[in-house]
């Protein structure tokens, strides 16, 4: 059987890989296929060491058996961790899944890796490591340089949403590192400039001054939530998520049921708030109708003939006025240093939306802003905007408009963004959507795109004439819209209608609460214990996804808020200002 081996061929002849024999002087003495290379292998491996060979080929089997037996257990392991997480009902529960499934799906050896395409990481490593430096060496100068003229919310294009993408937590390791350091940059500021008092070379005056112009420079964060009657319960599991994250804005804004969650938040102080997320959902919401005294389709027919509405106002009033008091803009700023916005909408054509805050109606009552940003045309009538008299403590008409009507303040300006830019600063927007008219043209930024889908939609030529048609559809809309509005036919309607077309519905961060269209029936109906529950679970849920980007978007501007906080504090009890205390 010597004829099979290699070394019996005369003149060291071999057996090539190409399936041929070449001998010594290179002529080809047999000439062969690979296929028959590999039929030989096994034959001359089974006449050397039978054993062996069986041995082998039961190992390979084996292997190959471990293999898929532990490439099935994994698969099933992520679906258990994806329904894990579907199903969460604690961020704890939702972490821990989603910790592991990155584990799992290797994205972790993503984030450990700093370099990448879509952000300027060594941009972001350089300052790092700045920071680092200057609060190694204490040096308090140089960290209020670094604070003072380096921090941006987008350093580097740390916030491009791509970055958010290849996990289901986090994102860079470098980035979260960076944010880390910030935040500890204005601790140690705060902890060194203390312990050198009269020896740091700046008062804690100066410091303050340019922490301020830090903040002024970074700019501030507003968390927006829309209108969408009884959906907008959902606003109230979006709250408690970035409540608990330690990532709420100061500045917030509600318009329509976003304005009821809103102004209960931001009367409440921060030992109030966890009794208050608990508790809410068991309160009295009974906003359209008292409970078990419904009225009947003639009665509701009858009034909308009448008044033009379909329900009582004074229901919703009673409800707003027992929640709230008699708390105004002003009042409310100064027991919880939150910036509540509210927005209106004029019932006529001659007056424009406004804002309400503690700077532009200190005096206004908080219940009768909300009662009239959740006027909603042809469901309540208009209401009046009532002020508390400084003086008496009685309630008198707005001064600005004393006979004016309001209306739901989603149809002008259910994002006031523009507005809340101008007069606080803000250029970063955390919207809460849930307008059933609306979420479901609105893209999503929770639908992971892969590479080879990207790849695809740059050449396929459908998204395209698809957004162009919608563009279109929605300026012939428009002037149509306009054209009638100029020739008397209903032109107060008619810009309302203009006017909730052409808002933009979506911020920097946009997050979806899911809608279910089978509650639809019930968006005009009082919300039940149940159903408030069930909503503000679906809130928290919408809501975890989008806790890393958040909070490396916002983690700097708090942090920065609590350092003023602070300094400040120490100034106004310092021995300095014994006499003017």
């Amino acid at each position: 059987m010597s004829f099979l081996c290699d070394t019996a061929l005369p003149g060291s002849a071999r057996l090539h890989v190409g399936g041929g024999i070449v001998a010594k002087n290179g002529r080809r003495i047999l000439r062969g296929s690979q296929s028959h290379a590999s039929l030989l292998s096994p034959l001359i491996q089974l006449v050397r060491d039978p054993v062996g060979a069986f041995g082998a080929v039961a190992g390979n089997n084996k292997d190959e058996s471990d293999n898929g037996a532990t490439s099935d257990c994994e698969a099933d392991r992520k679906q258990v961790l994806y329904l894990r997480m579907r199903n969460a009902e604690k961020y704890e529960e939702w972490e821990t899944a989603a910790t592991e499934l990155d584990t799992l799906e290797g994205n972790d050896e993503w984030k450990f890796e700093d370099e990448s395409p879509e952000y300027d990481y060594v941009l972001v490593a350089t300052r790092l490591k700045e920071l680092d430096d200057a609060r190694i060496n204490c040096d308090v100068n140089r960290m209020l340089f670094l604070i003072r003229t380096s921090l941006t919310r987008g350093l580097g294009g740390m916030g491009d949403l791509r970055l958010y993408k290849h996990s289901h937590i986090g994102t860079k390791a470098l980035i979260e590192r960076y944010i880390d350091s910030a935040q500890k940059t204005m601790m140690a500021l705060l902890d060194v400039s203390g312990k050198q008092k009269e020896k740091c070379s700046i008062e804690p005056r100066i410091i303050i001054e340019k922490l301020l112009a830090a903040r002024q420079s970074f700019g501030r964060s507003a968390l927006l939530l829309s209108g969408g009657g009884t959906f907008g319960m959902n606003h109230i599991g979006v709250v408690k998520s970035l409540w608990k994250a330690r990532l709420l804005p100061r500045i917030i804004s509600g318009a329509s049921a976003g304005s009821i969650v809103s102004a209960v938040l931001c009367t409440k102080t921060d030992t109030e708030i966890p009794t208050v997320l608990e508790e809410f959902c068991y309160g009295d919401l009974a906003v359209f109708e008292k409970e078990g005294e419904g009225d009947g389709l003639m009665k509701k027919a009858a009034r909308f003939l009448k008044y033009g509405a379909l329900f009582d106002i004074s229901h919703l009033v009673n409800v707003m006025r027992n929640l709230l008091g008699d708390i105004t803009f002003q009042e409310s700023y100064n027991r919880t240093r939150r910036i509540l916005n509210i927005t209106v909408s004029s019932a006529s054509l001659y007056e424009l939306p406004r804002l309400l805050n503690y700077v532009t109606a200190p005096n206004v009552m908080i219940w009768s802003a909300v009662c009239a940003s959740c006027s909603v045309p042809f469901v309540f009538s208009t209401a009046s905007l009532l002020a508390k008299d400084p003086k008496t403590g009685r309630e008198v008409p707005w001064n600005p408009t004393p006979n004016a009507g309001w209306i739901d303040g989603s149809v002008d300006n259910d994002l006031p963004m523009t507005r809340l830019a101008e007069m606080f600063n803000v250029n970063h927007f955390v919207v809460s959507q849930v307008n059933p008219h609306v979420v479901p043209f609105l893209a999503k930024e929770e639908e992971v795109i892969s590479a080879e889908a990207q790849e695809a939609s740059a050449i396929s030529a459908s998204p395209t004439w698809i957004h162009n048609l919608a563009h279109l559809a929605k300026g012939e809309a428009l002037h149509r819209l306009q054209v009638l509005s100029d020739i008397g036919v209903l032109p107060n309607y008619l810009t309302k209608v203009r006017s909730v077309i052409n808002q933009r519905y979506s911020g920097d961060i946009t997050i979806f609460p899911a809608i279910s269209y089978a509650h639809f029936p019930r968006v005009l109906s009082n919300p039940t214990t149940e159903y408030m529950l069930q909503c503000m679970l679906t809130g928290e849920r919408a809501t975890w996804p989008k806790l890393s980007r958040i909070k490396n978007h916002v983690a700097i501007e708090l942090a920065i808020d609590e350092t003023i906080r602070q300094f400040r504090a120490r100034v106004v009890f310092s021995p300095s200002q014994v006499d003017l205390r």
